[in-house]
């Protein structure tokens, strides 16, 4: 059995958006809704048809957050399409469209509040190449926009390359970016509040391809800002995630992950540990469709340095739900 599969480059987790179909019927490899980075075209192969696929993602994403002192945080995302279309064997073009909004309840001590909807762009070309048939690489450039109704607009531009590696049935991949970020906000008296800072991420995801119906393994990742950034901006946010995915009864695919991992952020590094479950389901409909429910919970613990007052709402817990399909066109 031919095990040099077909497979992704960079994040095999849970990014959000394409599904790739597998071009190897004898591939170990799973796929999930999320896989983003996935090359489906091998190393001196000709370009078909077939590779000449839009796969993208469209559905409802729903949010709530619980704090021990503030009031509830829903919010709502409308995907109207998170995915790709591949050009040829080389080429193809990443392209998010979506509007999501805020609702916070008021209590006796803060007014509740929701904002006007927030629309959210993002087009990434990437060229992507095989070395051998164990070795591929990709570049990316990307660039995000959204825009809020009451005057606020932010921007980001990512240079994004990445490496993968293929042993037999073990698969190690890389992703890094360097990210540009700038904001354009205006109060309600037009005066301008503009800022601009830099950011970057890596991640390292191994995989386990034990069978066609098993597969495991792990991700780390790591991303915060530039030293120079002003407090309002700066971060760090670093997590481990452990999964198995896994094919069972009537063509469902499940992933199961836990991410465990530590965020901070502002003037004096405040922020929190949290630990995310996290249950992914795809069901295949035919070959052009698959429905997928998604559920999350997350538990965040609040830190702060001693002697600093936090003002935030301490502890929270979170819930997210997402719920749509997958279409390949």
């Amino acid at each position: 059995m031919n095990k040099k599969l077909v497979l992704g480059i960079g994040t095999l987790l849970l990014s959000g958006g394409t599904i790739a179909s597998q071009v190897d019927s004898s591939s170990y490899q799973i796929d999930m809704d999320g896989d983003i980075d996935t090359i489906q075209v091998r190393s001196g192969s000709s370009s078909s048809a077939s590779q000449r696929q839009t796969n993208f993602f469209t559905g409802l994403v729903y949010n709530e957050a619980v704090f021990d002192r503030a009031p509830k945080r829903s919010s709502y995302r409308f995907v109207y399409l998170d995915g790709s279309t591949r050009i040829n064997e080389n080429f193809r073009i990443r392209h998010v469209l979506s509007e999501s909004w805020v609702d916070v309840k008021g209590d006796y001590k803060n007014d509740g509040y929701s904002n006007d909807g927030r629309i959210s762009f993002t087009i990434a070309p990437r060229y992507e190449q095989w070395v051998n048939p164990n070795v591929s690489w990709f570049a990316e450039p990307v660039y995000i926009r959204q825009a809020e109704a009451q005057g606020t607009a932010s921007q980001e531009l990512k240079l994004k390359p990445g490496v993968q590696l293929t042993f037999g049935q073990h698969f190690v991949s890389t992703t890094a970016d360097y990210q540009f970020k700038w904001r354009e906000r205006y109060d309600r008296t037009q005066n301008r509040d503009n800022a601009n800072w830099q950011g970057y991420s890596a991640d390292v995801n191994y995989v386990y391809r034990y069978s066609p119906q098993i597969n495991y393994g792990a991700s780390v990742s790591y991303s915060g800002t530039v030293d120079n950034s002003d407090y309002e901006f700066r971060r760090k946010n670093y997590n481990v995630k452990p999964f198995v995915r896994f094919k069972h009864f009537y063509d469902i695919t499940t992933e199961l992950n836990t991410v465990i991992g530590h965020e901070e952020s502002g003037q004096h590094w405040n922020g929190y540990d949290y630990v995310k479950l996290n249950i992914n389901n795809n069901k295949r409909i035919n070959s052009k469709l698959r429905f997928v429910a998604n559920f999350q919970y997350g538990d965040n613990e609040r830190h702060s340095p001693s002697g600093v007052t936090d003002y935030s709402g301490g502890d929270k817990q979170e819930m997210q739900v997402r719920v749509g399909f997958n279409i390949t066109l």
